[in-house]
């Protein structure tokens, strides 16, 4: 006879071990192919399909990996053309709801692509924001600070860009060295806005390495940062940056205040 302690014991690990499992079973995207999977959702689905709001040409395809197996969905989206063909009943009924529209071939698409795809879509990629999708009037403090030490090359680019006053002065009472190649960008806020300055800063200001060669600029994060410090230089009523206090040779010991 098995102790009563050791059977409770036993159901315990059992219980540990099937909740490691589940949570391996998730699916988690690496930041490489959650990019990879919604550069393909925007270039190749959003022309025919939504993403949890309705019906377009084709279905939604919110809930599309419960709905349907990972095989059947790999074999539709490389060949709908063939699974129709073959006598497919799900392949066949949804070509006869959507009035005969058959779905390209994705062919070129690799078993790994279309499948960090159905996890974007099983995570609700679609739905969730990169962090240069805020509205810069929602930034903080340090997100602010961050702006303003990338603007002026405090802190380097993650991929190695130069910083923006390289070329770019941003107004009265920044740093001297601010370049004067570019225009100066304190009112680029205004002029562009938040989503198409948002646009904007996807991309170099123009070709030039090492941005060309890494095929990166800034990270969404840097993105953010940057648009919220020129949207506070534009006259934007953010949370105020506080400048980092210069003293010759140490710099002022940190307190954690704003």
């Amino acid at each position: 006879m098995i102790p009563k302690s050791w059977r409770s014991l036993r159901r315990a690990a059992c219980f540990a071990i099937l909740t490691i499992f589940a949570c391996l079973t998730i699916p988690v995207l690496a930041a490489s192919d959650a990019a990879g999977a919604k550069t393909i959702f925007r270039k190749r689905c959003t022309a025919c399909h939504t993403f949890g709001k309705g019906v377009k040409v084709g279905p939604d395809l919110k809930g599309v990996t419960e709905r349907r197996t990972r095989d059947w969905l790999l074999r539709f989206i490389r060949s709908s053309s063939g699974t129709i063909q073959s006598g497919d009943p799900t392949a066949t009924k949804l070509f006869r709801e959507f009035k005969q529209e058959r779905m390209p071939d994705w062919d070129d698409l690799s078993p790994e692509q279309i499948a960090s795809i159905l996890d974007y879509f099983a995570l609700n990629g679609p739905e969730q924001k990169e962090p240069d999708e805020r509205h810069a009037i929602t930034a903080t403090a340090d997100e602010l600070k961050m702006g303003r030490d990338l603007f002026h090359g405090s802190v380097r680019l993650t991929h190695g860009g130069r910083a923006c006053d390289t070329c770019h002065s941003i107004g009265a009472g920044e740093p001297v060295r601010d370049g004067s190649l570019g225009p100066d960008l304190s009112s680029v806020y205004r002029r562009y806005q938040d989503r198409a300055l948002t646009d904007y800063l996807k991309r170099p200001c123009f070709l030039r390495d090492p941005e060309v060669s890494t095929n990166h600029y800034l990270s969404p994060q840097e993105s953010f940062a940057l648009k919220a410090y020129m949207a506070q230089r534009a006259g934007l009523a953010i949370a105020a940056v506080v400048p980092p206090k210069e003293t010759a040779g140490k710099t002022a010991p940190s307190n954690g205040t704003k």
